[in-house]
């Protein structure tokens, strides 16, 4: 994926057409989104993101303000990340765009949490798992479903069994989808998801084996800022 967005890259840069390369680093950013290097993707998704307010590419703005969004949400940068997120929101929901809509919902879901706004992102997790059902959007169904299970986890101090149940219910639903569709980064963020419920809950035999398959699908994709996250919860248990 690295290596695709990089080439597409120097070739729309190569014929001077902007339009394709706001797409280049759109998918060039997601890979090393996808990948945990957060200031690669903030490099290539700010120059794109720019590129497309100075000259007006409406269409693929809130696409790359959403990328960039997260980016910098998993750098640290919470207050940046949150209005781009609601600014792809509503931008696409002015475009009225519902095929891509779960997505870019999903995403402001995760924001929500990470910065502890629990009651709106579980409220935004659970319509885009509603809208991308509806769409028959399953990769997204897929990743909306991750954010729920992540979001049952987070919204009590302690787990509970219902909460404990919830998501537990969200990560396997999410985990089955991305094992079927091929989706081995999500399938890796679910097994890493389950190991942490399993932790909290005091299942420690599970989580180890959770934490186990997600360490191991984080080394082979080089996916190294998960990976140190997965290594740290599986000392833990030790």
């Amino acid at each position: 994926a690295l290596a695709a967005g990089e080439e597409g890259l120097r070739i729309a840069q190569t014929a001077g057409h902007p339009y394709s390369e706001a797409w280049a680093r759109y998918g060039l950013g997601h890979a090393h989104l996808c990948q945990g290097d957060f200031a690669a993707a903030t490099r290539v998704l700010e120059q794109g993101l720019t590129l497309c307010r100075s000259i007006e590419i409406r269409f693929v703005l809130p696409f790359l303000a959403a990328l960039l969004g997260s980016a910098y949400l998993w750098s640290g940068r919470m207050a940046d990340a949150v209005p781009l997120l609601e600014e792809a929101v509503e931008t696409l929901k002015t475009m009225r765009l519902l095929g891509f809509r779960s997505m870019f919902i999903t995403s402001l879901a995760e924001a929500y949490l990470v910065v502890g706004r629990i009651a709106e992102a579980r409220a935004q997790a659970e319509q885009a798992v509603v809208l991308a059902h509806a769409q028959q959007e399953r990769g997204r169904e897929a990743l909306s479903l991750k954010v729920l299970g992540d979001v049952h986890t987070n919204e009590h101090a302690e787990i509970v069994q219902s909460g404990a149940e919830q998501a537990g219910d969200a990560y396997r639903q999410a985990l089955s989808l991305a094992t079927e569709l091929g989706m081995r980064p999500l399938a890796a963020h679910c097994h890493f998801g389950l190991g942490k419920l399993h932790a909290k809950s005091g299942e420690r035999d599970e989580a180890r084996e959770h934490l186990t398959s997600a360490t191991t699908l984080y080394r082979e994709m080089d996916m190294r800022f998960w990976l140190e996250r997965a290594e740290h919860e599986l000392q833990n248990l030790a």
